[in-house]
């Protein structure tokens, strides 16, 4: 920048130098009144002539010049810096609308839960109208006698569908599955993890839940759900055998069913 300064104001003297050679004799002849100055200055007589010697003006330009060549860079820079910041707002704002689109998507699967849960517990209800020994075995497969039981199972699941507290809802249905092992809930809360594991990016723990489900719990009606899960993870960590090999169980195992109906469109996009 210094360097450019130089070269504009030697320019700026040359010039002011050459002004200076050409107009010499009717200047200096100062006897001559002002015929000398208007035939130097006679075509220029509207514009500001800085006076004084040669040096003082050509300082005088210099200083100018330099002025406003810092003005220019400045200006500059603050334009770059609004630039920067406008393109730093851009990617936070999209990045918010991921999150987002990614927080809608995870509140839609666990509304369609619900449904599924809530149909679930409605079955048995319905059952013991039609006729009491099928209310009694379902109800022994869906509903628990045991309060402390159904107490914890509901506390679990009010976690994710009411308070929207997935990170504590997750070592909820842990423990419930611990403390009791051998509750007909049990098949879902390992559902229910599977889920919440998979929408938090831990597939491996996903994978492990909907496998024991699929594995341990043949009857249970989210076994299906279970087997389209393991077929999309495999799917996403590039295993295209494998989640072909998920997604066929659930076609030929639970055929005109929402699971399988899901299994074949997966199947046609590998």
């Amino acid at each position: 920048m210094n360097l450019v300064y130089k070269n504009a104001a030697i320019s700026m003297a040359a010039l002011l130098f050459s002004m200076g050679a050409h107009a010499a004799a009717p200047v200096s002849d100062l006897s001559g009144g002002d015929s000398a100055v208007t035939a130097a200055f006679g075509s220029n007589a509207g514009a500001i002539v800085p006076s004084g010697s040669l040096e003082d003006r050509v300082a005088l330009l210099e200083r100018t010049l330099n002025a406003r060549l810092r003005l220019q860079a400045d200006l500059q820079q603050q334009v770059d810096s609004l630039q920067g910041e406008v393109a730093d707002l851009r990617g936070q704002l999209e990045q918010q609308t991921y999150k987002m689109e990614q927080s809608q998507e995870r509140q839609r699967q666990l509304y369609q839960e619900l449904d599924k849960v809530s149909s679930q517990q409605a079955a048995p209800a319905a059952a013991a109208a039609a006729t009491a020994a099928t209310a009694t075995a379902a109800s022994a497969a869906t509903y628990s006698s045991n309060q402390d039981e159904n107490q914890a199972y509901d506390s679990a699941v009010n976690l994710v569908l009411k308070d929207k507290n997935y990170d504590k809802a997750i070592p909820a249905f842990q423990g419930f599955i611990k403390q009791f092992p051998d509750s007909s809930y049990v098949p879902n809360a390992h559902y229910w993890l599977g889920q919440l594991l998979f929408n938090k990016g831990d597939r491996p723990g996903a994978t492990a839940q909907f496998k024991t489900l699929a594995d341990k719990y043949g009857k249970s009606p989210k076994r299906a759900d279970a087997l389209v899960k393991l077929g999309m993870i495999a799917q996403l960590d590039g295993n295209k055998a494998q989640a072909k090999s998920y997604y066929e169980q659930v076609i030929k195992g639970y055929p005109n069913t929402s699971p399988a109906q899901l299994a074949k469109q997966s199947l046609d996009k590998l």
